[in-house]
């Protein structure tokens, strides 16, 4: 990818301008069942997040009359049957209260009110200071100068004529909506007329401003918008960008609900400098399972990089599709594809991102427990034609059945794969697995010992395309046994009582060498010594070769559990003593006159975790050679949580003499998330490689956040798959109840842990 500046940040430029502290909060808000957080116990002001300023409480109490009973100084009836109530007026139905200066009207069939309105019914307040209540179906209920709230949603809005029909539709004339709180005016919708459909779960509204402080942001012909969480059919919010290179750019997905089990996202994408192109998602949900269709297109018209030609179509599509049809038996199909040779839409909003390979498979699955049987066939799509593509599987089949009692535990899986080279320039084949493990579980309260024997059979038929083909098999066994003691002494912390285990192991494995030079490397790999991987009974990943050892591995470990039994604190110290040299690897020939291994010992592996407090937690790995006084890996992962709500997360990854060098590691990664008032944080990263003397990411930003608002700035550089180092500004802001605008980078980074998908808090 070219390197180059893309800024997210001019959707709402006036959102910067966020003041620091909360409207002032009036009496009049208790009037709508608002009770501010210093109002509320201690025990609710813990459960409502600390970004909301407090909560609706709902006031309204039913009544155990079923008359309607009217209130006032005075009432009288007139000659026409109407009903007067002249002061302090007040009407009680069964579900609803109506009070005002005065009412009057005739009893079951309508009422006209003048002055303080206040119509009160379970989870909703309307006021205003005239209106017209019906009781006929035909007749929708009126307000001037009316303000609403429904307690429930915590949705309200004000409008110079407010309507409310039978079916609970509510119509706002000249006036607005928003979900925020009474102290808070983050965000509304002022519209000329604005419809709230509560059975259908969305509003509409014509002649629209958003407004964030009451300053408007953006201007809407006609929108669409949830009231709840249901799916409904309407344009999303667009995203803006703008490069100095590529010009302006411009997004504006729009949501399709066909069905109830399916629906649509298509987002016609335009970059002024460059092309346009368009992306679909297409998701369908069955009894059975999910299915899914994605398609990005850009056509490049214009090249921004003056060195290159424009690059013209370029498409990526990926169909998948995964079903269970019943407990035990289960499919799936996926389907990636590149077909524009090598090309990749820079603008993409969809999950297809730019791979060497791209996977077309499908499967076919039993489980029935203890046992489990699949088949996979599996191919791939390699658009650069000078990457060496993996091997495709015509079919692989696995089985496992595993088998537990209290003594003894019997596990058996089985694969057959038929390996097809797509390049045909070396070799494929046929290989059939079966692994048996077959162990007895003898322990008791202070130790176990379990022995056991490994049996491992391999066939193969080996097709070459440079030399002739052949056939060859192993039928390998080894012997092992686990063991371990536990020793426990109580402890007395902070008046509580704590336990301490101490608890020695000791493993044995014999894994006799036998000659591998025909078995080739389909999927071998060598995997990473540490603590855990000392007690394996396998020297490496995969059904290929089987590595030759006789060697006795030895730990130690001591576990800290607090007095409410939950561990702390895991200490562990070990290492393999190796009682023979090794002569097998992963590829080329072996011979027991050439070792591949001679050392007679491993690095020490060391371990420490600690879990289960909430302002501090340590991972920790370290292998360290006492002959050369070298580590050649160590881990140190530490979170803290120094003061409320504020994050700092640091690690350090060190890791040399692997397998592969591109493996090779040494560096270090700092981010923290930081309050510097109720709603605003600040958050920072750096990730810096040492081995190639540079940073790797830098994330600086800032957030804003309230009840009915998020707001994400960011400034970003990271290194590429392609070593070049990328930068950006990304805004993003949700609007609770609304919607979310912007884009981040799709970098993991603090910034999307602050982020954290728009949801309050981090």
């Amino acid at each position: 990818m070219v390197k180059y500046l893309r800024i997210y940040a001019l959707f709402f430029q006036t959102l910067f301008v966020i003041p620091l502290a909360h409207a002032s909060q009036v009496t009049k808000e208790n009037q709508w069942d608002w009770v501010p957080r210093e109002s509320l116990p201690k025990a609710q002001q813990e459960q409502i997040s600390r970004y909301c300023q407090g909560t609706y409480v709902d006031h309204w109490k039913p009544t155990n009359s079923l008359d309607t009973n009217l209130n006032a100084k005075t009432i009288y009836r007139d000659k026409s049957g109407v009903v007067h109530l002249i002061g302090d007026a007040e009407v009680i139905k069964p579900t609803s209260t109506l009070q005002a200066n005065q009412i009057e009207g005739v009893p079951g069939k309508y009422y006209k009110t003048n002055g303080n309105i206040i119509l009160r019914q379970k989870g909703q307040v309307i006021r205003g200071t005239s209106g017209y209540i019906s009781n006929d179906n035909d007749s929708p209920t009126e307000f001037v100068d009316a303000k609403f709230v429904s307690i429930a949603t915590g949705q309200r809005g004000a409008a110079k004529s407010l309507l409310r029909s039978k079916n609970g539709i509510i119509f706002i004339y000249q006036g607005y909506y928003t979900t925020c709180e009474p102290t808070e005016d983050s965000w509304k919708l002022y519209g000329n007329s604005i419809e709230l459909n509560p059975k259908a779960g969305f509003g509409t509204a014509e002649d629209v401003q958003l407004r964030v402080h009451d300053i408007p942001v953006f201007y809407f012909p006609w929108l669409r918008f949830p009231l709840t969480s249901a799916r409904q059919t309407g344009f999303l919010f667009p995203t803006f960008g703008f490069s100095g290179s590529k010009g302006l750019s411009l997004s504006t997905p729009f949501y399709w609900n066909l069905a109830p089990n399916y629906d649509a996202t298509i987002t016609p994408n335009i970059v002024t400098n460059e092309g346009n192109g368009l992306d679909l998602e297409i998701r369908h949900l069955s009894k059975y399972g999910l299915t899914t269709y994605e398609q990005s297109t850009f056509d490049e018209h214009k090249s921004f990089d003056s060195s290159r030609p424009a690059d013209g179509a370029q498409t990526l599509l990926k169909f998948k599709t995964d079903q269970q049809f019943t407990n035990n038996i289960s499919s799936g199909l996926l389907y990636e594809d590149n077909p524009t040779e090598n090309k990749y839409p820079d603008v993409n909003s969809t999950s297809i991102k730019q791979k060497d390979n791209y996977e077309r498979s499908a499967y076919l699955g039993f489980n029935s427990g203890n046992f489990s049987s699949k088949a996979i066939i599996r191919t791939y799509q390699t658009p650069d034609p000078t990457l060496d593509k993996p091997f495709d599987w015509k079919p692989r089949i696995d089985s496992s059945y595993r088998y537990a009692t209290t003594y003894l535990n019997y596990s058996v899986d089985g694969q057959y794969t038929d390996f097809y080279d797509p390049d045909e320039n070396n070799f494929d084949g046929k290989r059939s697995v079966l692994n048996q493990d077959i162990s007895l579980n003898l322990s008791n309260a202070w130790g176990t010992f379990s022995p056991g024997v490994l049996l491992n059979y391999r066939d193969y038929q080996i097709h070459n395309y440079k030399s002739p083909d052949y056939d060859t098999s192993l039928n390998h066994a080894s012997v092992y046994f686990d063991s371990s003691v536990v020793f426990e002494r109580p402890l007395l912390i902070d008046g509580s009582i704590w336990r301490q285990t101490l608890e020695p192991r000791l493993s044995y494995l014999n894994s006799p060498y036998k000659d591998q030079s025909l078995i080739p490397n389909f999927d071998a790999s060598v995997p990473t010594l540490n603590y855990s991987q000392a007690f394996s009974h396998q020297r490496f990943n995969g059904n290929d070769r089987v590595g030759d050892t006789e060697q006795v591995t030895l730990g130690i470990e001591s576990r800290l559990y607090d007095g409410q039994n939950r561990q702390r604190w895991a200490f562990k110290l070990g290492q393999v003593q190796y009682l023979k040299d090794r002569y097998v690897n992963i590829t080329g020939a072996t011979s027991q006159n050439t070792p591949v291994d001679t050392e007679n010992q491993s690095p020490l592996l060391g371990s420490v975790t600690y879990t289960g407090s909430n302002r501090f937690s340590l991972t920790g790995n370290v292998n360290y050679d006492v002959n050369t006084h070298k580590s050649n890996l160590a881990q140190v992962i530490i979170k803290t949580r120094p003061a409320d709500y504020v994050r700092l997360d640091m690690s350090y990854l060190y890791t040399v003499g692997n397998e592969d060098p591109t493996n090779d590691a040494k560096q270090a990664n700092v981010s923290t998330i930081f309050p510097v008032s109720q709603d605003w944080s600040m958050y920072l990263q750096r990730t810096y490689d040492f081995f190639k003397h540079q940073k790797t990411k830098d994330v600086a930003g800032v957030g804003y956040e309230n009840c009915c608002v998020k707001v994400s700035l960011s400034y970003q550089e990271w290194l590429n798959d392609n070593s070049d180092m990328e930068r950006g500004v990304f805004l993003l802001f949700n609007l609770r109840s609304l919607s979310t605008v912007g884009q981040n980078s799709g970098e993991p980074s603090v910034a999307q842990d602050y982020w954290n998908n728009g949801q309050v808090g981090y």
